[in-house]
């Protein structure tokens, strides 16, 4: 037998997760920036700013956890809706799916004995037409009920964590708030730098989503320091 091809463009491994992962590193990047940088330009002293800065990363990991396994429990409770108001009007009314599945296909660009070929199979195997129409219809997958409901909570969860606690480091080499502030800022421009450009897939790198990324943490650590000052001024 010949060996199977490798892809030769393949697709990005975790593509499912990595979504999740760039929202809760940022956040957490771009929060903790902001409340360190607000609470440095108010001249508070640096063992109130770790301790705030833990609690704030542990508050707000757990709360990327559960606002992002309630949003998918909820997109899955409505997928699981969708399939089965789909599978009772393949069962009841067959012909009503068969004509919206057939324009459908001609709006893709299927010829008329093309949809045919394709419906003819479709009706011999309901499961089959049901993933069809499905994907066609309402742009879902049936395979998307089988994902791990935990997955990507605990993705964005741990990455809202962990790199929040990145930017938080600096201020316990005691090496003072000015020095601490700048490679605070520089750890997460690095971070946001590279979850913006998709640096740990290489394939898909984008400079372009790196610098944004970059620019909006900078912005916002500019901003909150600026009102930390103004705070202090009063």
């Amino acid at each position: 037998m010949a060996e199977s091809r490798a892809e030769k463009h393949p697709h990005i491994p975790i593509r499912h997760v990595m979504d999740r992962i760039v929202l809760g590193g940022s956040d957490g990047v771009i929060e903790m920036i902001a409340m360190t940088a607000a609470l440095n330009g108010a001249g508070v002293g640096v063992r109130t700013i770790l301790l705030a800065g833990f609690a704030f990363a542990v508050a707000g990991a757990l709360s990327m956890f559960f606002s992002t396994y309630l949003s998918r429990r909820s997109e899955l409770d409505a997928l699981r809706i969708d399939v089965a108001r789909e599978r009772m009007e393949i069962e009841t009314e067959p012909e009503e799916e068969r004509a919206e599945l057939e324009e459908l296909l001609k709006k893709e660009g299927y010829a008329q004995r093309e949809i045919d070929v394709i419906m003819s199979r479709l009706v011999k195997d309901k499961k089959m037409w049901l993933r069809e129409q499905l994907s066609h219809e309402l742009g879902v997958r049936m395979e998307d009920l089988q994902s791990d409901p935990l997955t990507r909570p605990t993705s964005a969860g741990l990455s809202f964590l962990a790199l929040s606690l990145l930017v938080l480091s600096p201020y316990a080499l005691g090496l003072g708030l000015g020095v601490a502030l700048v490679l605070s800022v520089g750890l997460s421009l690095a971070a946001l730098f590279a979850l913006g450009s998709r640096a740990l897939v290489p394939r898909h790198f984008s400079l372009a989503g790196g610098l944004e990324s970059a620019g909006i943490g900078a912005l916002a650590a500019g901003l909150l320091y600026g009102v930390g000052l103004l705070v202090s001024a009063l």
